[in-house]
């Protein structure tokens, strides 16, 4: 006689599945449908975030409390003579898992609200443990738990970091934005979170990603849920996490500073390596904890001598401090982004390819307002209502601002949006202030095209071709003296053009 009945076992298999499945993606629907039966009920699955609060899911709660009941009923026969055959076993632990995170998952929510750190925590893991040990002891030889305690409740707490992060922080009702969700969650656990959870979990820091969108799109919001969802390991015996979500992301925007002050900023300096180092100074990629990430704004932007010390970085995951020739470790995770389209640049020789190559083993690309409005137009109320809720609490004059901000967006329905969500929000802002939006007048395209497109469209002139092709022999040639041998002129020269070339840009 089995240990579990075949109406049983088909009952775990769905659960093991609904437990490990990929929040995001439709086939969780289907699991739940396989756990609920006749109980489940037809309803909006997407798991977007409704500005007006906290989604209400039937479903996940009768699936919540079925799984419950199921491991309460199963935990009594561990007892008894019949024991559970090895696949009996598993789906009995991977029940458990379920049961357990949902135990958990009310008390991190409230601690992360709460921005609660250090030992904080060892009440909730006392209370998990005895859970924990009754639920999961062995039956009998041959069998083995497959979780650590403490390693289990770094796995789901998270897991409750990374589906709020996702849930919270990347909105909308169109397929894009459905599928950008559901990419995200992979570029934190997998596709594969089984695997992830027993041996992939320590491991992704070694996987760069990059994130590929037009401006304002939302790239750093992505940076920051797949950063902030980073594994932490528990300390059974500190009763505390190794870190907290505050301190696992950074950001430097690579635009910001000159080739060598980015060099500084990322990889710190030694003491007298340049006028004014004064003291030894850390840089970004030493101050990354080991579970942190490093976000790398407008990587596109990188100058050439840059993408070659961070290339080595991605290799070697070493690094040195500018005027030291010590060797220091990177422990975190690059997190990259660009609004430029990379093929093209490392066509021009403005974007090394074995950077990219580097780079792209993760690529994620955020898609433009115009596409979310265009595939689910009925989902731009509950953008616009997004945004309206931090300014106005009160429903009945929030639902004014909405009518007033739908209507400017009827009214104009050809609008191209090419500052994306970052300007719808100030669509919004023009509409609470004074009741109108008046978009900026766009530049004539051709200003703002391609150098190559301009040159073949005859719109640059001499000086303007000239500073053109001398800055893009210095990027790839590395220095100004570099540059000057191979175009046969003087250093300063290709210094004023490239200049030239900076200002104009």
């Amino acid at each position: 006689m089995a240990w579990l009945n075949s109406d049983e076992l088909q009952l775990a298999r769905a659960i093991s599945q609904l437990t490990f499945c990929n929040p995001f993606l439709p086939q969780r629907t289907q699991y739940e449908r396989a756990v609920l039966g006749s109980e489940y009920v037809a309803s909006d699955n997407s798991w977007n975030f409704p500005a007006s609060g906290q989604q209400q899911r039937p479903n996940e709660i009768r699936a919540r409390d079925k799984v419950a009941a199921f491991v309460n009923t199963l935990r009594g026969r561990l007892t008894g003579k019949l024991t559970p055959g090895a696949q009996e076993w598993r789906l009995y632990q991977d029940a458990v898992v379920h049961y357990l995170y949902y135990s958990l998952e009310v008390d991190f929510y409230q601690a992360l609200a709460e921005g609660k750190t250090g030992t904080e925590y060892a009440g909730l893991y006392a209370r998990y443990l005895e859970k924990f040990n009754e639920l999961m002891r062995v039956p009998a030889k041959g069998c083995a738990c497959q979780f650590r305690a403490e390693h289990l409740f770094a796995c789901c707490y998270q897991v409750t970091r990374a589906f709020q992060g996702i849930y919270r922080s990347i909105i909308g009702l169109s397929p894009c934005m459905i599928d950008l969700r559901a990419k995200v969650w992979e570029s934190i656990f997998t596709h594969d979170m089984r695997a992830y959870q027993l041996e992939l979990y320590d491991k992704m820091g070694d996987i760069a990603t990059l994130i590929i969108g037009a401006s304002g799109t939302g790239k750093e919001r992505v940076a920051q849920a797949i950063a902030q969802a980073r594994y932490l390991p528990f300390s059974a015996a500190n009763k505390r996490f190794a870190d907290v979500p505050q301190n696992l992301f950074s950001t430097t925007v690579l635009s910001a500073f000159s080739p060598h002050l980015v060099e500084s900023e990322l990889f710190g300096h030694a003491r007298g390596a340049f006028t004014g180092a004064v003291a030894d100074r850390k840089g970004r990629l030493e101050l990354c904890p080991a579970h942190g990430s490093l976000f790398l704004d407008e990587i596109g932007d990188a100058d050439p001598q840059i993408q070659v010390k961070l290339l080595r970085v991605l290799q070697y995951r070493t690094f040195e401090r500018v005027g030291e020739s010590v060797q220091r470790q990177f422990r975190g995770k690059i997190i990259a982004a660009t609004n430029r389209d990379l093929a093209r640049e490392m066509r021009s020789g403005t974007f090394r390819e074995d950077f990219y190559f580097r780079l792209c083993s993760d690529v994620i690309t955020t898609p433009s307002l115009r596409q979310q409005i265009a595939e689910a137009p009925e989902g731009l109320g509950n953008l616009i209502n997004f945004i309206t809720q931090k300014f106005i609490t009160g429903e009945r004059e929030r639902a004014n601002l909405n009518a007033d901000v739908t209507r400017w967006i009827t009214q104009h329905r050809d609008y191209p949006w090419p500052g994306n969500f970052r300007e719808l929000e100030q669509c919004v802002k023009n509409m609470l202030l004074r009741r109108h939006y008046h978009p900026p007048e766009l530049t004539e395209p051709n200003t703002q095209a391609h150098p190559l497109q301009r040159i073949g469209e005859g719109l640059m002139n001499e000086q303007e071709l000239l500073e053109f092709y001398t800055t893009l022999v210095y990027r790839k040639a590395g220095t100004y003296e570099a540059a000057a041998r191979h175009l046969g002129i003087d250093r300063r020269t290709v210094k004023a053009r490239v200049g030239g070339n900076a200002r104009r840009s």
